[in-house]
This record gives structure tokens, C-alpha cells and sequence, in this order.
């Protein structure tokens, strides 16, 4: 059954976080179905976009925009006008405005679906707090104000799901997996970027504290084959000039980009090794990317990331933080170059599972049971609020 559907989310324009492109994707994918899918975010109004206001907190004002991940100011009469026209509403940052949509959700009777993309650890990391307690006062509040109000919650891992059960999710859950679009694929080495005969380390993402780039650059500059190895970082964020300062004392400087997903293909092919140094991550849509183009994957074991699960073997895990152990599983890896190839292929492999057309079906299996709990027709209260002309 086709849904009215409204995405719910701070970040939109120009915004490259992953639960941005992830709820892009899935936006695309479910129009493709047959679904009306509305986003609701900050920045322009565009055709199926309802556009809110900017807003960023003093202190965070820079990190914000370096990020590009504003919050939006929810007006209440634009959300009550975008949720007389929908079926459910989606959720995706457990902000304020995520938080007044699903108390204006509450009151029209329209069902409420969200989705658990930030830690809290991602928040505090960014602002130096390491605190275990502040750190479970922040699950709490992202529980009580919209998980535990949330009639289904989607977890992209089984370990997002643990994490949230464990500070007092209890609202019903499921765990989706971003997934990986066909457009992440092998591609011939001579189409990608060239560095000659040095081997190349990649990892992308935002250039975060949590992100823990600075590790790799450490390991790199310890390595015994240093002078081999070329480093490539993409993503941008707050930690980009000490990376730059930090990548000064390397044998060959990282090289530094800022790519959309569309351009990564090519980079993640060009990769002898993918290195994933974040200690903070609920899946990691950048790991599984790298795997469907075959790249290895060498991730480091966090007790609070999901990312562990894709290595395929001990060799490619190391200690988070460690940059010891991680030049010695860098070390190993240049230097067993035919095992290294080998793992190309497996990875791949490895990645058929995440394909995204399983994630869209799991997805729309969680919107119907919003929709309809006990398998009946949709809610009269959803089904007779009026359809403008064209929807």
C-alpha cells in the first residue's frame, strides 16, 4: 500500500553525513515504490521538501557548519500542515525538532517511526566530555523525549539496538542496515586515482574527534614502510587542520578531499587498504561501501561501535586508540600482499548481505506495522486526512 511519508530531519543541503545520504536513498527508493515521501528539514524548500529555518548553538557554531549539520527551529504551523498530509512520520536526529514533530504526531494520531543514528557519544566526543555519566543522561533523554515515544524504532546494527535496550529502550525495534547501493561495485584499477607503486591507506568520513584520524596518521608515520605509503583522507570537518599539521611529518603528506558519495567509487577501488579508526558507530555506511568495491577493511574494535562485525577475520581488528597495534596490523598487510588480494574478492562477498534492496523491504515492512499494528487497513485518522491535488 502506498504511504504518505514525512522524513524528519535537522540536516539536509550540502549536508554529507551518513544518515543524510542514508535517508536520501532510502527517499529515492521509496518514491520508486509508489510511496510520497516529503522531507522535512532545514534549509530551502525545494519540490518534496519542506524547508525550515537554520539554527546553531553559540558555542558549536563553527563545528556545526564545518560539519554542515545545523538543527532546524520546528514551526509548529508548518509541521501541523506537513502532518495533516501524511500517513507516518519518519524521525532521524533526536533533536528538538524530531522531538516537537512527534509530540504534534501524538495529538494528530499519526503514527511514529524512528530511526537511531546518534550516539551520544558522538555529541559529547565533539565537545571533550567523556563522562559515563553524562553520556547515559544523554541516552535518557533521547529515550524518554523520542525512542520510548516512537511506535517502531530502526536500528542500522544488532549492537545500535543493544546499546539503546541497555539505557531503557522499550518501544519495538528492528534492526535495518543502511545498505550498500549498486553503485558501490569493483571497478578496473587503471579508472581510479593513481599513486604509482605506493600503497594505499583510505578512510573517509567526517574529520571528527570520534573519527580518530589522528591514530592512523600515527601508525602511518611508524610504520616501518612509511616511505610506501600513501594516506588519503576524505571528509572534512573540525580536525582538518591538526590532520594537516599531524600528516606534515609523513614520508608522502596525506592527500585530503572532499567527495560526494557518487565520486568515492573510483577512491575506494584505487584503495589497497581501508582503515575505519572511529571508536563511536552504530554501523558505518563508509566500511560497507569500501567492501562492495572490494576493498579490505582494517577496523578498530571499540566497545562502542558496531564496525567490528565486518572484519572477516582478527587480523583486520585492532585495538581502538591503539596506534601500536594498528602499524602492526598495517605492517603485516603490506608486507603479505598476496593474502591482501585474495581478501579483495571475500570482501565483496562478504558485502552481497547488505545490499540495500533488503534494507528497503525490512523498512517497509517496519512502516506497515506503524501503520497498521494488527495487519488491518491503515488508521481511519490517516486515511481520511485530506490530499492536496497532485499527492
Amino acid at each position: 500500500m502506498p504511504l504518505r511519508i514525512a522524513m524528519v530531519l535537522d540536516a539536509w543541503d550540502d549536508s554529507r553525513a551518513g544518515a543524510v545520504v542514508s535517508t536520501r536513498r532510502f527517499a529515492g527508493l521509496l518514491r520508486e515504490r509508489g510511496h510520497s515521501v516529503t522531507i522535512v528539514a532545514a534549509g530551502r524548500p525545494e519540490p518534496d521538501k519542506v524547508g525550515l529555518k537554520e539554527i546553531y548553538i553559540p558555542l558549536a557554531n563553527d563545528v556545526m557548519r564545518r560539519m554542515r549539520v545545523p538543527f532546524a527551529w520546528p514551526d509548529g504551523r508548518i509541521l501541523r500542515d506537513v502532518l495533516s498530509r501524511q500517513d507516518l512520520i519518519h524521525v532521524h536526529f533526536p533533536f528538538y525538532l524530531g522531538i516537537r514533530a512527534i509530540s504534534l504526531a501524538r495529538k494528530a494520531g499519526v503514527p511514529v517511526v524512528s530511526t537511531f543514528h546518534v550516539q551520544a557519544e558522538h555529541l559529547l566526543h565533539n565537545v571533550g566530555i567523556r563522562n559515563q555519566a553524562a553520556v547515559a543522561c544523554v541516552y535518557r533523554l533521547f529515550l524518554r523525549t523520542v525512542y520510548n515515544r516512537s511506535d517502531q524504532v530502526i536500528c542500522p546494527s544488532a549492537f545500535a539496538e543493544q546499546e539503546l535496550r541497555r539505557y531503557g529502550l522499550t518501544a519495538p525495534a528492528t534492526v535495518v542496515s543502511n545498505g550498500i547501493p549498486p553503485l558501490y561495485r569493483p571497478m578496473p584499477r587503471e579508472e581510479c586515482p593513481a599513486f604509482g607503486d605506493r600503497f594505499v591507506v583510505l578512510s573517509v568520513g567526517r574529520l571528527a574527534p570520534e573519527k580518530c584520524h589522528d591514530v592512523l596518521v600515527e601508525a602511518v608515520r611508524r610504520s616501518r614502510h612509511q616511505e610506501r605509503i600513501q594516506l588519503v583522507l576524505i571528509g572534512d570537518g573540525p580536525q582538518r587542520e591538526r590532520l594537516e599539521e599531524l600528516g606534515k611529518a609523513l614520508a608522502n603528506p596525506p592527500v585530503f578531499r572532499y567527495l560526494t558519495p557518487e565520486e568515492l567509487v573510483p577512491w575506494y577501488n584505487a584503495a589497497d587498504l581501508y582503515v575505519h579508526a572511529a571508536e563511536v558507530e552504530v554501523e558505518c555506511m563508509t566500511v560497507l561501501e569500501a567492501m562492495a568495491c572490494g576493498a579490505p577493511c582494517l577496523i578498530a574494535r571499540s566497545p562502542k561501535s558496531a564496525t567490528r562485525q565486518f572484519a572477516l577475520s582478527d587480523a583486520f581488528l585492532y585495538q581502538s586508540g591503539s596506534a601500536d597495534e594498528l602499524v602492526q596490523r598495517l605492517d603485516h598487510w603490506i608486507e603479505h600482499p598476496r593474502e591482501l588480494r585474495e581478501a579483495r574478492e571475500a570482501y565483496r562477498i562478504a558485502s552481497d548481505r547488505y545490499r540495500i534492496d533488503r534494507s528497503l523491504e525490512k523498512l517497509e515492512a517496519v512502516y506497515a506495522r506503524a501503520v497498521s499494528p494488527a495487519g488491518a487497513p491503515a488508521a481511519p485518522a490517516a486515511s481520511a486526512r485530506a490530499t492536496p491535488a497532485g499527492r
